[in-house]
């Protein structure tokens, strides 16, 4: 009984932090709630990334972060310029991301689906 008294405030609190702060999501970006929220973050502010309007009434501020040691790039031409040893590496769409890796671990790795963003949603920041 003491148990479930003393994990209520603290579902409490993961609640509030899961539902009133940026949080990161799988696909590499953070959600916000106001567009200005996302325009004011360095996401925006700093990166140039675009801020996105959600179904769901919020924003998303999309980013192609290192993953696994590994650079990403936003596109397939920023990937190929990246790519210095074009000889042995090659560019992958992981996600909505390209990566550059060896072509012996192409087989192995464990990528995701390509879901790449549109220009249309690359290029519409919410104001």
């Amino acid at each position: 009984m003491f148990l479930s008294y003393a994990t209520v405030p603290f579902t409490i609190l993961l609640n509030f932090f899961f539902l009133y702060s940026p949080i990161e999501m799988a696909i590499n970006g953070m959600i916000y709630d106001t567009c200005q929220e996302c325009l004011d973050d360095i996401c925006h502010h700093d990166l140039c990334r675009p801020c996105i309007s959600r179904s769901d009434g919020g924003y998303f501020c999309f980013t192609c972060d290192p993953e696994n040691g590994n650079q990403q790039f936003y596109s397939e031409d920023e990937c190929n310029k990246g790519c210095t040893d074009k000889k042995n590496m090659s560019c992958v769409c992981t996600d909505a991301c390209f990566v550059c890796i060896a072509n012996e671990d192409i087989g192995n790795a464990n990528l995701e689906k390509c879901n790449l963003l549109t220009k249309e949603e690359l290029n519409v920041t919410c104001k």
